[in-house]
């Protein structure tokens, strides 16, 4: 695996973060301005989880996690919550409502705690990313919608088992399209192995725990997308007071594929 030395990490979280009782997804790409390549996905305990970002963090680390980061209200959802429901609810992309009366002890919020204290700062308050740590709370289903350009969510989480599967099939199916994508997430033996595995013959704890990789997965890209494109192809829902949401964009007039080059950051 060969890269240039403006090399970084980028972790994707997929968090059990109501109680950090279940386990999470976790993955884990390596890259450049030219790629990047898919070093780990597993699913662990939320205690193994901040070990494994440890164990990754390098000078130039970005961790996107899809769990509420910054929980401020008391009730009701946070803003960035219900201004993404407004922009994707029709597409069935609304948000749940996070809030201290239902999460007093969110694990997600710890978690962000952590990671400040190994100097992780939240992405959107910094000027760039070309050096340093940083974190940023995403979602899955718009930034699918918003990259794939898709009429409505690919359901691979919720419904019968048979539903699941197909919908997480599908996704296997776009996610091998990013390879395409600028910047590109190269198409190697160990993620062909992941977006390989027949769904068809998972069911309970292997079915769930083929959807939080994936998840993973996605959320690793989105931060890999981010240090490579700053805030030039992405929506911010909220900020860094209430609560935020960064969701990846593509540029007017590329049909679901990247071509532009960056923009200095």
């Amino acid at each position: 695996m060969m890269f240039n030395v403006r090399e970084a990490t980028f972790v994707g979280i997929d968090l059990a973060w109501r109680d950090g009782k279940k386990p999470s997804g976790i993955a884990v790409l390596r890259g450049d301005r030219q790629r990047a390549q898919l070093l780990d996905v597993t699913v662990l305990s939320f205690a193994d989880v901040l070990t494994r970002v440890e164990r990754h963090t390098v000078g130039t680390t970005v961790v996107a996690i899809d769990a509420p980061l910054i929980i401020c209200n008391e009730f009701g959802q946070r803003p960035c919550e219900t201004l993404i429901s407004r922009k994707y609810g029709a597409q069935h992309a609304a948000c749940h409502s996070s809030n201290l009366n239902l999460y007093p002890d969110a694990a997600s919020v710890r978690l962000a705690g952590h990671l400040e204290s190994l100097g992780f700062r939240h992405a959107p308050g910094l000027d760039h990313l070309e050096d340093g740590r940083a974190m940023l709370e995403v979602y899955p289903h718009p930034a699918l919608l918003e990259l794939f350009r898709l009429p409505y969510i690919i359901k691979y989480k919720k419904g019968n088992v048979r539903q699941r599967r197909l919908g997480q099939q599908e996704l296997q199916r776009r996610l091998k399209k990013l390879s395409e994508f600028s910047p590109p997430l190269e198409s190697t033996p160990k993620l062909s192995t992941h977006l390989g595995i027949e769904t068809d013959l998972l069911g309970g704890v292997a079915l769930k725990n083929n959807e939080d990789q994936l998840d993973a997965i996605v959320c690793a890209y989105i931060a890999y997308y981010y240090w490579f494109w700053g805030s030039a192809n992405t929506l911010l829902f909220g900020d860094l007071e209430s609560g935020y949401v960064v969701v990846p964009t593509l540029s007017d007039g590329a049909p679901g594929i990247v071509k532009l080059a960056p923009k200095a950051v």
